[in-house]
């Protein structure tokens, strides 16, 4: 506990001088700062090991026995060597938490831009760092399929698949099948496989190359709450392309997917030809025929010019709506991908705000100092409840206590903060911001006033900040309910899990105040249910 400064004490008196606590930001000593660090990236590793659980996937076991290591060494840290807790998680938190995830991720990314080179570099280096089984073998297989001569590729990953376990043995082969162009036989080996999440994405394209666009439709639909959330997009590219949606295709693969130039190409063709534009896509064929052997699109190509050509049949009723479903949630994942890190006006208004406050707070004292927080505006139970000084629940929405504090909260809003702006509008985005920050100050005051906490100064953005969270929970909630897919459940779950770790973090950090941050999300959850997307949705 802090001692208040003398403007609190001739309100107060001795008694609730003694009680009297700074909730939410207390003199941040090295120690606090070794707690904070340690917590946050605990709270992660908590995170990402419940998601791995919900996923009930067996490669995934490794990645959670890593965050449950973080986890206990951080615990094990607290209570021997408290004084170092953050340095030590972040030692273990680094190299077997975030290098492996940020490396897997990078191989992705340049796996969909065709740079398969680059992408076994950053496999083989993210197997260093997190060498299990399931990652050399990722490592493996991203540098047999680096391999430039088909050939040599085809014989590469028919001697993985060989030494692989069953799951990973039919996802080589159902490669192969798909590189060769064999559909028929992906489609015997999907049906025979026993496990319909694992070869989804490989199915549904099989379906359409052979034509077979009614039966991929009703496929998609029986199949969208099972499939893995990383197939997810690849569905929606196959529903769109076989379902004759140029446009989408272009966006969803060239944005969102961000696959190399000749694969989008292809995908568009595909989708021409779909849509009756028979010349174009043939045109575009050609072209992609004549390219390097070694191409994924040239192979793909000729074997497009080799079919013969057909008008494509007319989609039934329920095949339309699954088309028209798909492209309009197609065209709200490239809006939230087309954003950038620029933040959108209001967002940004509020960072600068909070800034030249919490500049005003060092000029005129220090942000740490109690005298100067309660003269710009802290929360002070007495203060408001003796004096009148309602406006004190809005003003201390604004104030920081140290610098640490300051930054956690400002990338809490700039991250929260953009996609809410972006999803809702910025007009409601403020008002509900605003909001959150009201109901937050008012619940904390009213549990002062009952006795059910203990006065305390109070200081923060983080219910208005958790009260945009609660926006979010609204929003993917909708989502679920609207679509029912796997990737929705996965978004819903796993913010509901960071509302349950955030929860145990401020146990874990006293100087937090659990009370504001569930009444701001709580407000933004209820608030969320009734508003409207706006122009950025």
């Amino acid at each position: 506990m802090i001692r208040p400064g003398r403007g609190i004490d001739n309100l107060t008196g001795a008694t609730e001088k003694r009680n009297a606590a700074v909730h939410s930001e207390r003199p941040q000593t090295p120690m606090d700062v070794q707690l904070i660090v340690a917590v946050n990236l605990m709270a992660l590793s908590a995170l990402s090991l419940l998601l791995a659980l919900l996923q009930r996937r067996s490669e995934m076991a490794p990645f959670a026995i890593v965050n449950a290591l973080v986890i206990v060494a951080g615990a094990a840290a607290l209570y021997w060597l408290p004084q170092y807790v953050g340095a030590i998680v972040a030692l273990v938190f680094t190299p077997f938490v975030a290098a492996p995830v940020a490396l897997s991720a990078l191989q992705a990314r340049m796996t969909r831009a065709g740079r398969l080179e680059a992408a076994a570099r950053l496999a083989a280096l993210a197997a260093l760092f997190h060498p299990t089984a399931a990652m050399r073998f990722t490592a493996a297989f991203a540098h047999a399929a680096a391999l430039s001569d088909p050939q040599e590729k085809a014989r590469a990953l028919a001697a993985l698949a060989k030494e692989a376990p069953p799951a990973h043995r039919s996802a080589i082969e159902a490669r192969l099948l798909a590189e060769r162009g064999e559909w028929e036989r992906l489609l015997a080996l999907a049906a025979a496989d026993g496990n319909e999440r694992r070869l989804a994405g490989y199915r549904l394209r099989a379906l359409g190359e052979t034509g077979q666009v009614e039966e991929l439709m009703r496929d998609y639909e029986r199949t969208k709450d099972r499939t893995p959330v990383e197939q997810t997009v690849f569905g929606w590219l196959f529903v769109l392309a076989f379902g004759g949606r140029p446009r989408e295709v272009e966006r969803l693969a060239a944005q969102t997917l961000r696959l190399d130039a000749d694969t989008v190409a292809y995908w568009l063709a595909v989708a021409r030809g779909q849509a009756g534009e028979q010349a174009t896509a043939r045109a575009e064929f050609e072209r992609l025929a004549a390219g390097p052997a070694d191409r994924p699109a040239t192979a793909a190509a000729r074997r497009q010019l080799e079919k013969g050509w057909t008008p494509p049949a007319k989609l039934s009723p329920a095949a339309r709506k699954t088309v028209e479903e798909v492209a309009a949630r197609v065209e709200t994942e490239c809006a939230r991908h087309a954003r950038g890190w620029r933040l959108p006006r209001v967002t940004f208004a509020l960072v600068a705000v909070n800034a030249l406050v919490f500049v005003a707070e060092i000029a005129l004292g220090g942000s740490q100092n109690l005298g100067t927080l309660v003269a710009l505006g802290a929360l002070w139970a007495p203060l408001v409840l003796q004096q009148g000084e309602d406006w004190r629940l809005l003003t201390s929405a604004f104030l920081h206590f140290g610098g640490m504090h300051f930054a956690l909260n400002m990338l809490m809003l700039a991250l929260i903060g953009r996609d809410v702006e972006h999803e809702i509008g910025a007009i409601r985005t403020l008002a509900l911001y605003l909001g959150g920050a009201l109901f937050s100050s008012a619940f904390v005051l009213g549990l002062m006033a009952f006795g059910s906490v203990a006065y305390g100064l109070y200081v923060g953005a983080s219910g208005a900040i958790f009260a945009l969270f609660g926006v979010v929970g609204a929003l993917r909630v909708r989502d679920w309910l609207r679509h029912r897919a796997s990737l929705d459940t996965f978004r819903t779950a796993a913010l509901a899990l960071a509302i349950l770790v955030q929860i145990g973090a401020d146990f874990l950090l006293p100087m937090s105040s659990l009370a504001a941050h569930l009444s701001g999300f709580g407000f933004g959850l209820v608030a969320g249910f009734f508003v409207k997307p706006g122009r950025g949705r």
